[in-house]
Order: C-alpha cells, then structure tokens, then sequence
C-alpha cells in the first residue's frame, strides 16, 4: 500500500470513502519519514526500553510519598513491555502494543481467576498514559499512541464495572471439534476439554493431580490443598461429573500423551508438558490460542488477513486477537449457556463453586435474545390458561 501513496488519483479516491485507521496510521507515518528526511530534528528517538522504563520510574517515585504502591505498579509496566510484548527498544513499540496493555493488565497479570476491578484498572491506565505521555514529550513516540489508551469509566454508584467479556458458544463448540480431530488427547486438547465442558476456576484447574481423576466413575475431584489451594479452601471441594467422551479423552491422555511427571511436592500434576505442574501463565496462552476463530476454522469476524495478522500468526500475540478469551471469559460462557439450557443455579453453585449471587453478578450475562428465550416457555404455558382474561383467541 505504500508504493500507492504516490498515486495521487488513488489517494484521492481512497479519502474520499472514509479511510481506515490503518490506512490514515500508513499516511502519517509516510509523511513523518519523508519530514524527518528533511528535518532531522523532528524524527523520534530510538531509545532501549529498559533505560526508558528506569528513567521514567525514577522520575514517577521522585513525585510520591509512598512508593510500595507506585512500584508495584510500574512493576507491571515493566513485565508487560519487556516481557510481554517484547519490547526492546522504543522503536519496537506500536498502537497495538498499547491498546493490549489494557487487556493484559485486567486479565492476565495477576494469577488469580477473577479480572482487575475496574477501579484498580483505572489508576493503573491513568499511570500507563503518564508514561506514554512521557515517550511523546521526549519524541521517543508519535502523539497518536496517547489516544490508544483505554481509561475504564467507574460508576460508583452502581457498583464496580463487569466484565461481559464470554467465550461464544460457537467458537468453543468448534474448537473443541478441532482439538479433537487434530490435536487429540493432547495436553492442550484436555485443558480446553475441561474448561469448556465444566467452568473451573483457572488455579482450581492446574492444580489436579492424576489421582483425582477416576476414569470408572467419571468424574472430577477437586480437594483443598496448601501447595494448590482452592479458592474457598475446603468450602470449595466438590466432586464434577465428567459427561459424553471426556473420561475417555483423559484416560487416552493419560496412557498415551501425558509425560511421567512429579512436582516438587511429590505430586503427578494432571496437567503437564513435561516440565512440572502447567503453569498459571500457560493455561492462559492455551485458552487466547483456541479462542481465535480463524485458529478453529471458523472465519474471521474483525475482517482481518490472517496471513497478516500478528494474532493469528504468533500463538505468543493470540492475545492481542479481539475474539480470544481467557480462562474467566471461557468459565463466564459456560456458566451462562448452562443458565440459558435451564441448568438451576444450585446445581451450578456445585459444579463451578460460585454462589447464585455471584453469578447473578459476574458470570451470567446473557445478551437481549437470550434472556428472552429463557422465559418464553413460561409466558407460553400462561397463554395457555383458558381462565385468563388476557389470553390471545
């Protein structure tokens, strides 16, 4: 596209059909080199990252009081940059890189299921635009990064913000599909197995051992334990019922796939690679890589050129793919098509270890089509009362 930016009928053409942000991003960064040709003075700075990020730290804790609160902060600036997105110098740095922060600093920084409140999430943006304010102010990035960072809006009078964010059943549907007819019994296939088909909480998942799975009775044992703790300690274990072919689909993990592996606590961790018990941080990179829709052979619902996409061609940037989902968003749509079927929220209570309060909060979300489906069967059978005065002839 860039050999055609000197076609001066196409730039013409093209402008005139409200341009995308890609192709206006490709004019500004063609008219920026041809500038800075010209006028060396106005080209960014090429900087390592490492350096900016310890200037912009010492300059941040100069400003505060306190500063444990401030380095835990900057803390996840620094592992996002360096160590997720891979950020070497400040010329590696893109709009997407910036608008992602938002995404992995709600759901995937921390280790534990639930996403960052938003209220947290806020301040912590707020801190990240400072920084990205600081890359303009000293030419190390263009002006228009600052409008790709998202600041959350709090309502306080209605309570912290959820996140609505839920695996789409058609995509687990197909995922699982896929999995089992190209990557079967493999350790991904049975982690996506289990998130899909039964909602567990992303550390009460990776912290099964072997022996809590009985492949005779077909079912799931979730047991309290200090090196893998459940959420709500011994409140949390429960037995879960493992349906259709999913016993079978571990058992065949078991005896053909899954490598003799013993933790440091002398445990043979249900899900592994090889190299101890699955990580946090893995379970992750599996669920972002078997959401993608183009990665299950279903289409690409953003219009997006897999082929040019860093999402689809990087497993490390699936991610970055604004269909893929993490381990809470796969146990969030679980929990609501269970709702959607019928599935009391009693029985979910026992199956997931969620209250039907907590639910009702943050994991059924429905959409407009859905809850009306839930209860036209009840409206159905009161049309059906010959008594009712109300009644359609």
């Amino acid at each position: 596209m860039t050999d055609r930016l000197n076609d001066e009928e196409f730039l013409k053409q093209y402008l005139s059909e409200d341009p995308s942000e890609e192709f206006i991003e490709v004019i500004a960064s063609t008219v920026v080199e041809e500038m800075s040709e010209s006028f060396p003075e106005l080209s960014l700075k090429s900087r390592p990252m490492e350096d900016v990020l310890d200037d912009f730290c010492d300059e941040k804790l100069e400003e505060v009081n306190s500063t444990g609160q401030y380095e835990r902060k900057l803390n996840y600036l620094q592992t996002y940059l360096e160590g997720e997105a891979c950020i070497e110098t400040t010329d590696d740095l893109s709009s997407e890189d910036v608008e992602q922060y938002y995404k992995w600093r709600k759901n995937e920084s921390l280790d534990r299921d639930e996403p960052l409140s938003d209220s947290t999430l806020r301040d912590d943006m707020y801190l990240f635009r400072e920084f990205i304010q600081y890359l303009i102010e000293h030419r190390m990035a263009p002006v228009r990064f600052e409008k790709s960072v998202k600041i959350p809006e709090v309502e306080y009078e209605s309570g912290e913000g959820v996140d609505e964010k839920k695996l789409d059943p058609e995509i687990a549907k197909a995922a699982l599909e896929y999995l089992r007819k190209y990557e079967y019994a493999d350790v991904e296939h049975i982690a996506m197995e289990l998130m899909c088909q039964s909602g567990p909480r992303k550390n009460g998942l990776r912290g099964r051992d072997v022996p809590h799975f009985d492949y005779e009775e077909g079912i799931l044992k979730y047991e309290h334990k200090e090196a893998s703790p459940l959420k709500n300690n011994e409140s949390s274990e429960r037995e879960v019922t493992l349906y259709g072919d999913l016993p079978e689909f571990i058992q065949d993990y078991l005896e053909n796939r899954r490598p003799d592996e013993t933790d440091d606590e002398g445990r043979k961790p249900l899900l592994t690679k090889g190299d101890g018990r699955i990580s946090p941080s893995m379970l992750q990179k599996i669920a972002y890589k078997w959401t993608r829709p183009c990665a299950v052979g279903l289409g690409c619902p953003h219009d997006r050129d897999p082929e040019e996409c860093e999402a689809a061609q990087k497993n490390n940037s699936a991610y970055k793919c604004p269909s893929s989902r993490a381990p809470h968003h796969i146990r969030t749509g679980y929990i609501t098509d269970q709702k959607n079927r019928g599935v009391s929220s009693d029985a979910i209570d026992q199956r997931c270890d969620v209250s039907p309060r907590v639910q009702d909060l943050h994991y059924d979300l429905p959409d407009d089509t859905e809850e009306r489906e839930r209860f036209e069967d009840e409206f159905r059978n009161a049309e059906e009362d010959p008594d009712s005065g109300f009644n359609h002839d």
